[in-house]
């Protein structure tokens, strides 16, 4: 059976073999990279390695920017660093795939069998399952948020299980539904690991990195531990000063934290790219029975790859979730792109795409997408105004996390003669007029065109941001008021309310100034907002400045009584909280 599912490798070989290689001019494309990674080439900005690989022969190595800020060490290619959780999942997802091989487990055993005291509801989900994130389980990050205030707060295996085990029912349905869990990679890793009795760690590098010879790899156990030319990874402000990264979570749902060299990325590559390596065979299985993210472009597939169309051709994108992509690979041309760097909050999964675009002669999309608008200021009345301000909801929020929408909203207010836009909560910005319904940022390339079909259908948004990387983002304006309480219905709703399932409380209280204040022992108070559709909105934090939504819904007895609410978001699809009887 086994070599049933191995013969697309053997046909997928012969065809490539029979592929030309691209051709490409070293010095403009080392002009090209040059360009690309110019803001990168100084002393004060973290590093890039990048390889340009034909048919597995180096083209062009370039690298920028420092490995160590503090000490002014440049970036190198055999520079050792770490790639962010889901980009890691490549690996765990191989490791799976050749266990299974060497008859270890297999991919469609239950999770159960591993971990008897998992609910009942979870008798059905299998291994399988935790690699599609169509488990059910909770996610560890998003659920433990409600009580944590931060989720580098330490998390150890015991915690972690008693969390599953706990579970009452399902976030989505077992094998059929997709909610994005890192969950499900932690439990998937403890499964590896009590199968085969060994390490995870200690298993990649016997089985994996050593027979390729990626000495500078491996699945980091200890985030302290001392790694010669390992570099740290940094992170900017708004104001672009750096920050060194230290948040990295130790939690099963995010101890899977990859390091590996652009060095020895190409080892990898190879092992890719040769359709008869123990590698492309542990992939083919892995897409076997794999489903792809929804609603997202391309084909997503959990386990760390992406394939998209870069014009006719077929690019194989390396990257999670986060769009760090550090591998790209085009079979047809026989090209392979590296891309490795130490600077987070900074994916570069667009650029490469345009990069790549430009080495195969492919008008990018993004080279296509630019429109062109006026930017001379036009004058502008409060009265003509008034028909822009109000809130406005984001348009086709779905994104890899489920399918649920995310709730996004702007603000345009008016001040003055001026409208401006508030985009976050320390976000404000005054926008121009240019044209009939067309507004601008003064600073950035940013165009906001209002329409509406008739008078009494809501105010719409196009919003183009004309830089390196186009987007277009579509709001529309709210035209339902948030409801509006009074205090005596703000009042019942106040009490202390039980999560079962974490067996953690909350406590809703009324400040001086009438507003509705969630109290937990564990994180500071947080105002809790009447928002649309009847729901309550609550500022959560990841990190410190890791800021997020929850939106609260609460359900009532006959006789109006607040017996319950719901904690929702894209992440945390349903979670109960039951209001605790004096």
């Amino acid at each position: 059976m086994r070599a049933i599912l191995f013969l697309p490798a053997l046909f997928l070989n012969l065809l490539l073999a029979a592929q030309p290689a691209l051709h490409i001019d070293k010095i403009k494309l080392d002009k090209k990279i040059d360009s690309l990674f110019s803001s990168y080439n100084r002393k004060s900005s973290p590093g890039f390695a990048i390889t340009v690989l034909v048919d597995g022969k180096v083209i062009s190595k370039k690298s920028y920017g420092m490995a160590s800020l503090e000490f002014g060490i440049p970036l190198t290619h055999n520079t050792i660093v770490g790639i962010p959780y889901s980009e890691g999942r490549e690996f765990i997802s191989i490791a799976a795939a050749l266990m299974e091989k060497d008859n270890i487990l297999k991919l469609e055993n239950k999770v159960r069998q591993y971990f008897p005291k998992l609910p009942a509801w979870s008798e059905i989900v299998t291994i399988q399952d935790l690699l599609n994130h169509s488990s059910g389980f909770c996610d560890e990050w998003a659920t433990l948020v409600l009580t944590q205030a931060s989720m580098s707060n330490r998390l150890d295996v015991s915690q972690f299980l008693s969390f599953l085990y706990n579970q009452p029912d399902p976030q989505v349905e077992p094998g059929k539904g997709y909610m994005y869990s890192n969950s499900d990679f932690g439990l998937l890793r403890l499964i590896l690991e009590k199968a085969s009795g060994e390490n995870l760690s200690a298993y990649l590098k016997r089985k994996v990195f050593t027979p390729l010879g990626m000495s500078s790899t491996q699945m980091r156990n200890n985030k302290e531990e001392l790694i010669p030319n390992h570099a740290l990874s940094y992170y900017s402000d708004d104001d672009k000063k750096y920050f060194v990264w230290l948040r990295d979570k130790t939690s099963p749902g995010g101890n899977y934290m990859m390091l590996t060299s652009a060095a020895d990325l190409e080892k990898w590559a190879a092992a890719h790219n040769d359709a008869n390596s123990f590698i492309s065979k542990a992939v083919v299985r892995l897409k076997q029975f794999s489903r792809p993210i929804p609603a997202q472009e391309g084909t997503n597939y959990v386990f760390g790859q992406k394939v998209k169309k870069i014009g006719e051709h077929e690019m194989i994108v390396h990257q999670g979730v986060s769009g760090y992509s550090y591998l790209a690979r085009v079979p047809d041309s026989k090209l392979t792109v590296i891309c490795l760097g130490n600077n987070l909050r900074n994916p570069f999964a667009e650029r490469i795409n345009n990069f790549v675009s430009q080495l195969l002669n492919v008008k990018s999309p993004a080279a296509t997408a630019k429109k062109v608008f006026p930017s001379k200021a036009l004058p502008t009345t409060n009265a003509e105004l008034q028909k822009y301000a109000g809130t406005y909801r984001w348009l086709n929020q779905l994104t890899f996390q489920s399918s649920l929408e995310t709730k996004k909203y702007v603000i345009h207010k008016i001040v003055g003669d001026s409208l401006f836009l508030e985009f976050s909560a320390s976000e404000f910005f005054p926008f121009i007029k240019v044209g009939d319904n067309i507004f601008k940022d003064p600073d950035f390339p940013i165009w906001s065109v209002f329409s509406q079909a008739h008078p009494d259908s809501a105010m719409e948004v196009t919003v183009y941001k004309q830089d390196d990387n186009p987007e277009t983002w579509h709001w529309k304006k709210e035209m339902n008021a948030k409801k509006q309480y009074s205090k005596e219905q703000l009042q019942k709703l106040t009490g202390k309310y039980y999560s079962k399932h974490l067996d953690f409380y909350w406590t809703i209280v009324m400040n001086e100034d009438g507003n509705l204040v969630v109290k937990r022992p564990t994180i500071a108070d947080k105002l809790l907002e009447p928002f649309f559709d009847n729901e309550f909105k609550l500022t959560i934090e990841f990190r410190e400045d890791d800021e997020s939504r929850v939106w609260i819904q609460f359900y009532y007895n006959e006789a109006g009584e607040a017996i319950w609410f719901d904690v929702h978001n894209p992440r945390l699809l349903h979670h109960r909280f039951d209001k605790v009887k004096n």
